[in-house]
C-alpha cells in the first residue's frame, strides 16, 4: 500500500513531541477530577492553574482572562453568542455586530443565528485577495455596534487580515469589543493581544490534542454561559476540566512560541518552492495572496475547466498518495467555497479549489513530489472528458 503524504495540516496537526509526552504522562498519573475536594483532586486543580498562569505569562494577559474550552468552535461561539446575549440581557436592547464574509463557519454561523434572532449583523465583503478593509469596518460602525469579529489568518486561503489596523481604529470606540479568531495565525505569525478583547486558540492546530481550546477574554468583558451545570472556568464554561488536554495544550503553546520564527522561515521557503512551480502549470488559478499578505503555511488554487470539481481533484491526488482538502474540515461537504465566492464571485473558481497546508515536518523532497502529482493531475484532467471523470469519482466515493 502506498504511503500517503499529508498536506492537510490546517485541519489538524500531529502532536508535538513535548505535548505527546505530557499527555501520556498526565493520562496515566493525573486522572482525578480537579473539582474534587480530596488531595488528588487538589493536585490536579493545581496543575491546571499552573498551566493557566504559564499561558497567561506567555500571552501577557491575566490568568483570570483565560477560559479553557473544548476547542475553537466553542471558544468562537462563547465569544460571540456569550457576549451578545449577555449585553442584550443587561440592556434589553438590540445590538449590532460586524463580521466578515470569510470567517470560519464557527463564527459565520453564529452571525447567521443571531440575525435570525433579530440581532443586526453586517457581513463585510473582502478584496480579490480575500482581505477585509479597515475602512469598511469603520464605515459599518453604528451607534449600537458592540462587537467586531475578524480572523487573523483565513483558514482556506491563508490571507492575513489587518487586525492591528482594526484594533487601532476601535481604540476610539471602547464600548465595541474586538474578537480575533487566531486559530490559523497563532504560532505562525506575531500577534499582540493588548488591544484585542477576545482571542481564540485551538489545541490540535498547533501540535496539541483535540478537544481543547482557549478563549482569552479580557476582564472587563461580560460573557453569558452557553451551558449550565457547574462553576468551572468562573462559571462561564461548566464541565469537568480535561486535565491531560490542558497540560498537553500548554506544552504545545510553549513550543509554538519558542519555535515560531524558525518554523516561519522554513515554511516561507517551502511556500516559495511550491508556489513558484504551481505558477507554471497552465489552467491553475492562485487564490492565496503572496506573503506577507498570506501566511506561508497555506496555498489555495483552483483549476478552471470542463466542470472539474474539488472532489474530483482530491480523489485524483489521493491515488498518487497525496492528501489535500478544499475547504475547512467543518465545511468540507459544501460543493462551493463560501470564502472563494466572497473573494471572486466566480462559481467555477469556488467549486474547484484545493487547499494545501504545510508543516515544518514536510521535506522539500515531499514538496517537489506534491507539485509533480498536481502536474500529473492536471494532465489527466485535460486528457479525459467530464463523463469519464464523473464516473471514476462516483466509483471511488
Amino acid at each position: 500500500m502506498m504511503n500517503s503524504l499529508y498536506f492537510d495540516f490546517c485541519a489538524s496537526t500531529p502532536l508535538h513531541p513535548r505535548a505527546f509526552r505530557t499527555l501520556v504522562d498526565t493520562v496515566k498519573h493525573c486522572y482525578a477530577n480537579p473539582s474534587s475536594m480530596h488531595e488528588m483532586g487538589f493536585e490536579a486543580s493545581l496543575k491546571v492553574e499552573e498551566s493557566r498562569e504559564h499561558i497567561a505569562r506567555l500571552l501577557q494577559v491575566k490568568a483570570t482572562e483565560l477560559i479553557f474550552t473544548s476547542g475553537a468552535t466553542e471558544s468562537n461561539n462563547l465569544a460571540i453568542l456569550g457576549v451578545v446575549r449577555a449585553w442584550m440581557k443587561r440592556t434589553g436592547r438590540n445590538p449590532h455586530i460586524i463580521l466578515s464574509e470569510i470567517e470560519h463557519s464557527s463564527v459565520y454561523q453564529c452571525g447567521k443565528q443571531l440575525a435570525e434572532e433579530g440581532v443586526e449583523v453586517s457581513f463585510l465583503p473582502v478584496s480579490r485577495s480575500g482581505i477585509v478593509s479597515p475602512v469598511s469596518v469603520k464605515e459599518s460602525l453604528q451607534p449600537n455596534t458592540i462587537l467586531v469579529s475578524v480572523m487573523h489568518v483565513n483558514n482556506e486561503t491563508g490571507a492575513v487580515q489587518p487586525i492591528e489596523e482594526i484594533a487601532e481604529l476601535l481604540k476610539s470606540e471602547p464600548h465595541i469589543l474586538f474578537h480575533v479568531d487566531g486559530v490559523q495565525g497563532f504560532g505562525k505569525l506575531q500577534v499582540e493581544l493588548e488591544h484585542i478583547d477576545l482571542y481564540t486558540i485551538s489545541g490540535h492546530k498547533i501540535g496539541g490534542p483535540k478537544g481543547i481550546g482557549l478563549l482569552v477574554a479580557k476582564e472587563h468583558i461580560e460573557i453569558g454561559p452557553l451551558m449550565y451545570g457547574g462553576e468551572q472556568e468562573q462559571g462561564i464554561r461548566p464541565g469537568t476540566t480535561n486535565v491531560p488536554a490542558v497540560l498537553s495544550f500548554t506544552e504545545a503553546i510553549v513550543a509554538s512560541l519558542e519555535e515560531r520564527q524558525e518554523k516561519l522561515e522554513y515554511l516561507t521557503t517551502l511556500h516559495g518552492l511550491v508556489c513558484s512551480r504551481l505558477a507554471t502549470i497552465p489552467g491553475l488559478v492562485m487564490n492565496s495572496p503572496v506573503p506577507p499578505l498570506s501566511s506561508p503555511h497555506i496555498i489555495n488554487f483552483s483549476y478552471q475547466g470542463r466542470g472539474i470539481t474539488s472532489a474530483m481533484m482530491i480523489s485524483t491526488l489521493a491515488k498518487q498518495g497525496i492528501i489535500v482538502s478544499s475547504q475547512s474540515a467543518c465545511s468540507s461537504k459544501a460543493k462551493q467555497s463560501r470564502v472563494l465566492m466572497a473573494m471572486t464571485q466566480n462559481e467555477s473558481i469556488s467549486s474547484s479549489s484545493i487547499r494545501l497546508s504545510l508543516h515544518e515536518t514536510v521535506t522539500q523532497e515531499e514538496a517537489v513530489y506534491l507539485v509533480a502529482a498536481i502536474e500529473q493531475m492536471v494532465s489527466q484532467l485535460k486528457s479525459k472528458n467530464k463523463f469519464d471523470l464523473l464516473q471514476k469519482h462516483h466509483v471511488n466515493s
